[in-house]
């Protein structure tokens, strides 16, 4: 049983995978210990993961002979915990109800209120605790359960830019300065707008014509690739770009953006193609100062940060 499987071993971590992309994350880690459904285990402490929607930092595995020394064990270690489920579904169970309530976790945008701490657990067998109070993510699971706006954006793609600014912990300020590149219908040029943004966004198809009636958004109908940073008579606050195109096209792209020092920050989405290739994505890793993130709303992509915000660090 894993117990035993597990004894000798050194984990440093525990990599929570998204299920159609656990293959990428063993990928990407290259020294695996163990996997355990969606639990990856590992000597490693992997900085530059991209396909974790959760690390569980200074993981603890423990015995324990009764539900009361488990639930002794999680409080004296923090103040709230979520259950991942694995083994002995209802023994666990019993565990988490005797422990405090977790604080509300469906969440407007922007967030309003600081999430607190939250320790992971589960069980590997029926007297083998798993648990980690320190995370990499604030949100249990990684991803945060936003509650949608079904009603203003044009389409769902608004979700990953929620996620984005909210993972990072980086909003605009209102008046900032933003382009949105290939930005039709508009559901990335909404979210600036209701930041308080001034926005340009750029796309050969034109918005959604309530989006673009917007106060503070300006519409440039030509190609995302046509705008030359460099020919800027001003610097820009933020650089986002949601458009479906080949990872190296993005690359490129980035590229002329930070070389060009007229962006602050950038927020790419990589639209990867076919199988995906790790390769590829480390090219991206080595951008000096970015920092790539396979995000929960996601699909077959990635997305690229530039600068890294110091939430999405690891540690």
């Amino acid at each position: 049983m894993p117990k035993t499987m597990l004894a000798n071993a050194t984990i440093n971590a525990i990599y929570l995978a998204d299920p159609t992309h656990l293959t990428e994350l063993c990928d990407e880690l290259g020294d695996v210990s163990h996997v355990i459904e969606n639990l990856v285990f590992s000597p490693m402490v992997k900085q530059d993961i991209c396909f974790a929607r959760d690390v569980w930092l200074e993981p603890q595995i423990v015995t324990f002979n009764s539900i009361s020394e488990a639930v002794k064990l999680l409080r004296a270690a923090g103040k709230y915990w979520y259950l991942y489920p694995l083994e002995n579904i209802r023994r666990s169970r019993l565990i988490e109800a005797e422990l405090r309530n977790l604080p509300l976790l469906t969440h407007t945008f922007p967030l309003q209120e600081a999430i607190p701490a939250i320790g992971c657990f589960t069980l590997l067998d029926k007297n083998t605790l798993v648990y980690s109070a320190k995370r990499w993510k604030k949100a249990p699971l990684g991803d945060f359960q936003f509650i949608e706006d079904k009603t203003n954006p044009p389409n769902r793609a608004y979700l990953k830019l929620w996620e984005a600014l909210s993972l990072g912990d980086i909003y605009p300020s209102a008046g900032d300065t933003a382009l949105d590149l290939g930005a039709s219908p508009g559901g990335w040029t909404y979210v600036m707008q209701t930041l308080g943004t001034k926005i340009t966004a750029v796309d050969k198809a034109p918005l959604e014509p309530r989006i673009a009636k917007l106060p503070n958004v300006t519409f440039l109908q030509q190609s995302a690739f046509a705008l030359n940073p460099a020919d800027l008579k001003h610097p820009v606050d933020w650089v986002l770009c949601d458009v479906a195109c080949y990872p190296e096209r993005t690359y490129e792209l980035i590229m002329q953006w930070i070389n060009s020092g007229n962006a602050k920050h950038l927020i790419f989405t990589i639209k990867l193609q076919g199988k995906t290739d790790i390769a590829t994505l480390e090219k991206f890793k080595k951008i000096p100062g970015g920092r790539v993130i396979h995000l929960f709303y996601n699909k077959h992509e990635a997305t690229f940060f530039y600068p890294e915000p110091t939430q999405l660090q690891i540690g």
